[in-house]
Formats: structure tokens, sequence, C-alpha cells
């Protein structure tokens, strides 16, 4: 489940409050996001391993009713947040009881949503930002201030596309050395999305 509470990240939007290089209609642009799905592919780089660990998965988000994140390869793995509720999903994609790690998954979850719903725009003191230099893409480096996130991450790599601000890839540096790359791809912003598929991931 590491690997899912490492990818939570991906989604987060960047405003940085007194950044001037920041474009100042970011904010309209991403409260004007009432849905949005994406594919990914994840790329896990430990330090004592040679290969490269692949997955792949998807995300669905519909505005003030669900977040769901969940791998397709090499199982079904993820979580749903729902009413403020968390869900986690086990391997084959079904729902499992908290096995300790739901509340560090709130929380990262809680982040994703704020920077989906446009929350995460107002001043936090979750991380210490900085925009780099990123040629063809906003590049914004993130570093974690509090100590529960700094316990995991020692920095993050957002990459965002100047054409329409949304993420492309994201690059985190973790405390032990390991290092996970998440590339976005066919995103898709304000379609229909029936809340009854989010039911079906909650036991009943």
């Amino acid at each position: 489940m590491l690997n899912v509470l490492i990818s939570l990240l991906l989604c987060l939007p960047a405003f940085f409050p007194g950044t001037q290089d920041f474009p100042p209609d970011m904010r309209s642009a991403l409260k004007e996001v009432n849905t949005l799905t994406c594919d990914f592919q994840q790329e896990r780089e430990v330090s004592v391993l040679t290969d490269k660990g692949i997955s792949r998965g998807s995300l669905v988000y519909k505005k003030d009713v669900a977040l769901l994140w969940q791998y397709n390869m090499p199982d079904r793995s993820g979580f749903l947040i729902r009413n403020n509720e968390l869900v986690l999903l086990g391997r084959d994609g079904k729902p499992v009881n908290d096995n300790g790690a739901g509340g560090l998954f709130r929380q990262i979850g809680n982040i994703v949503l704020m920077g989906l719903n446009g929350e995460i725009l107002e001043e936090n003191e979750d991380f210490k930002p900085q925009i780099v230099n990123g040629g063809d893409y906003l590049h914004v480096k993130l570093e974690p201030v509090k100590q529960g996130l700094k316990r995991l991450f020692s920095e993050l790599e957002l990459y965002f596309r100047k054409e329409d601000y949304m993420i492309q890839t994201v690059v985190i540096h973790e405390v032990s050395g390991d290092k996970t790359t998440v590339r976005m791809g066919n995103i898709r912003v304000n379609i229909p999305i029936e809340e009854k598929m989010f039911r079906s991931y909650v036991s009943k």
C-alpha cells in the first residue's frame, strides 16, 4: 500500500502566495474543474534495487462528491474518499479494513482534494514552495514543513502544463533515498461522471 500513499500527491495543483512568477489566472481555472479523470504511469526507484517498479492506474474525481485513486497494474489497490469517509481498497479492488495506514491516507487524500477543489490556493503550513525555471513547464519544488510529511518526503517536484495548468509529472524524493516518478496522461476535465460509479467501491 506504500505505493498508493506515495502517489496520492500526484494531483496537487499549485498556487503559492507571494510568488511573482505564478500565473494570476490559475486560481479561476482550478475552480472551474468540476470533474477530472486521468491515467498515470508510476516508476518506483528503490535505492537497493536495480530495476524500476512500474505500475499504472487511473484517477476519477467529482467535485463535492468523491475522489477515487486506483491502480490497474499490477493489482487493483487504491482508496476512495466519499462524504469525508476514507475507504481503502485491497489488491482485488474491494474495500478492506484499515490496516493502520488509514490515518496517513486520509491526510494525504485531503491534500489532494484541497488541490482539486481549489482550497490549496490559500496559504497552508504543509509545504514551503519554490518556483523554478521549468522551460516548457511550470516547475514547482515543495519542501515539507509538517513533521508528519517531513518523516516521509525530503522534496517534491511538480511539473504543470503552462497552457492549461494541468499536472503532467510528479517526482517524489523520499527521506530513505528512494524516488517515485508519476507521469499523467489522457487528462479529461469536466466530462459527465455518474455518482453511482463510486457506490460500487463502498462495502454494504
